[in-house]
């Protein structure tokens, strides 16, 4: 029990330090504004994914462990968070920004954390089982699909317009504090102390380095230029791809997934003389592609039960149904809520010049 609680609290804390981390290093796609806005937006947009899981969590689950209740809270922190990165960008104004947080929390976070963290309870839809250790299904499959909604929705509507500057120094502490926190949180993501932490930590580490070995590799071939954002997106792609499967990836295997994370996130996102379709793109592409390579990749080399072992197909079925399922409702539920908010906020909205023609 001990022990449980021990990695209870170093997942909590690893998520709350990986949410002021992540609004730090993420702050350079919002319009230009004071920090100490941009920070007390960003945590309110975070709010209602904690109180939602607070509220409706405990309710909704069958077998969930009260020990996992304040971390899966700060997860729907971090989650609403992101999910709303896309929408304040393009101009949306805090209120319908907070609105949609809260609307996404209630019907998406919440039964998806469910069925992933609660996935045998008979609530599962489909019959299907995934495997996903750290949350990829909800925290990055989910999340970019949900952005994805809100860049369609709001396509020629996106604002061209000063964005938050963030110093090179400031940016490599963040993103250093961001892998850091990130593999926190993958530990205490087991719920107890025991054998697999070196595990979990040695595959995070692999799977980050070997994302921006990708990112920056496909970058050089295509435009021949890198920057400090080229590492950023490889890292964070490699962890994400990891987040679902780090016990159960030989550092092989988690080089593979997370080399092939990056480098197809950078395919799908950069683009010359489009800077803040980049960034847009980034975030779509390394949450969405990042998360699914990751939870699909299960099924292929989890060691002892995916398919280079077995043979056998079940699981990448199961791997591969659960990510199409979960992105499909996420972005029908998230496109739907922010064509009909964006409706009601149509006509105070400021015109302003276009951006993202291609």
């Amino acid at each position: 029990m001990a022990e449980e609680f021990a990695a209870a609290a170093i997942g909590a804390t690893a998520l709350t330090v990986l949410l002021v981390s992540l609004i730090v290093l993420y702050a350079r796609v919002l319009p230009s504004a004071s920090w100490p806005r941009i920070i007390s937006e960003s945590l309110a947009c975070a709010a209602p994914g904690v109180l939602a899981w607070l509220a409706f969590g405990p309710l909704l689950s069958a077998t969930m462990r009260t020990v996992m209740m304040p971390s899966l809270a700060l997860l729907g922190g971090i989650c609403c968070y992101l999910v709303t990165l896309v929408a304040r960008s393009a101009g949306a104004s805090f209120t319908r920004s907070l609105v949609y947080s809260a609307i996404w929390a209630i019907g998406v976070f919440v039964p998806t954390t469910i069925h992933t963290f609660e996935p045998f309870a008979s609530s599962q839809p489909f019959g299907l089982n995934p495997i996903d250790h750290g949350g990829a299904l909800v925290m990055s499959v989910s999340v970019g699909a949900s952005m994805l909604a809100v860049l369609v929705v709001e396509r020629k509507s996106l604002i061209r317009g000063a964005r938050m500057f963030v110093p090179v120094p400031v940016g490599m502490i963040a993103l250093g504090v961001v892998v850091l926190s990130w593999l926190g949180w993958l530990v205490g993501a087991e719920f107890a102390i025991d054998g697999f932490v070196g595990v979990i930590l040695v595959n995070g580490a692999v799977s980050a380095v070997a994302g921006a070995v990708g990112w920056v590799s496909v970058q050089l071939i295509n435009h021949g230029v890198i920057s400090l954002r080229s590492l950023a997106g490889g890292v964070v792609s490699g962890l994400i791809a990891v987040t679902a499967g780090a016990p159960l990836l030989t550092p092989v295997s988690a080089a593979v997934a997370g080399l092939i994370a990056g480098a197809v996130a950078c395919a799908f996102t950069v683009r010359r003389g489009s800077p803040l379709g980049n960034q847009l793109r980034f975030l779509v592409n390394t949450h969405l592609m990042g998360g699914s390579i990751g939870i699909v990749a299960l099924g292929v080399l989890a060691t002892g039960s995916g398919f280079l072992f077995t043979g056998q197909t079940v699981i990448f079925q199961d791997q591969l149904l659960a990510v199409v399922a979960t992105a499909s409702s996420s972005f029908v539920v998230s496109s739907g809520c922010w064509w009909l908010l964006s409706k009601v906020g149509r006509a105070k909205r400021v015109v302003r010049e276009r951006v993202l023609t291609e």
